[in-house]
């Protein structure tokens, strides 16, 4: 059987998490190895003992044929840059979706997300490219997750929400029933948004408030 070779792209404290999201998945998946980090650095897996290596930088990395990659990067512009950089050199990137996750029907998701453990889709939606759902987040039905967006630990999304592009969202984050969030605009942890939040700015509080943008 050949072996098909995963990668993790980002070797810092999220990077350590997928790591162990990922190892769920290949317990389950035979002919899947992690073999290592991609990483500008040695990495916060350095102190430990338990992780593969990092392989390789990002502007060194060269893709093979059985290699795949795995985002791990949080903030979405970082993510964008890097995600677009390895694109270019011909890399494939994998979709993690955690053993645990519950998924109804019609739920479409995109090429190199990664949605963690205890994170629910309902019904009717979709989850962009690149996209990261961190541990125990809801998304609503006929919601629409932008790519690179990234949702931080139990936000929860109801219905017919619209999230663009490269948002990003603190933990526990939530977002009120076809309300729409713009571009890179980013809502705090803890926050409420009740209305449209205009594209680069940033919320915060219950109910979010612009506090900057």
């Amino acid at each position: 059987m050949t072996v098909k070779n995963l990668l993790i792209v980002g070797a810092g404290a999220f990077g350590r998490e997928v790591h162990a999201w990922l190892t769920d998945w290949v317990a389950n998946n035979p002919g899947w190895h992690i073999a290592g980090f991609i990483n500008d650095g040695p990495g916060s897996t350095e102190r430990f003992d338990h992780y593969p290596p990092v392989v390789s930088s990002v502007d060194g990395y060269e893709p093979k044929p059985d290699e795949y990659l795995v985002c791990a990067i949080g903030a979405p512009q970082g993510k964008r840059a890097v995600v677009e950089k390895l694109l270019a050199k011909g890399s494939h990137f994998f979709t993690l979706i955690h053993p645990s996750v519950i998924m109804g029907e019609n739920v479409v998701v995109g090429q190199g997300t990664v949605i963690c453990p205890s994170t629910v889709l309902t019904v009717d939606l979709r989850i962009g490219a690149f996209v990261t759902l961190n541990i125990g987040c809801l998304i609503g039905h006929d919601a629409d997750i932008g790519d690179f967006s990234t949702l931080s630990g139990h936000c929860d999304i109801t219905g017919g929400v619209v999230l663009e592009e490269s948002v990003f969202m603190g933990t526990h984050a939530s977002v009120l029933p076809r309300v729409r969030i713009g571009k890179q605009a980013v809502v705090g942890a803890g926050s409420v948004a009740i209305r449209n939040v205009a594209a680069g700015t940033t919320v915060f509080g219950v109910p979010a408030k612009r506090i900057s943008g």
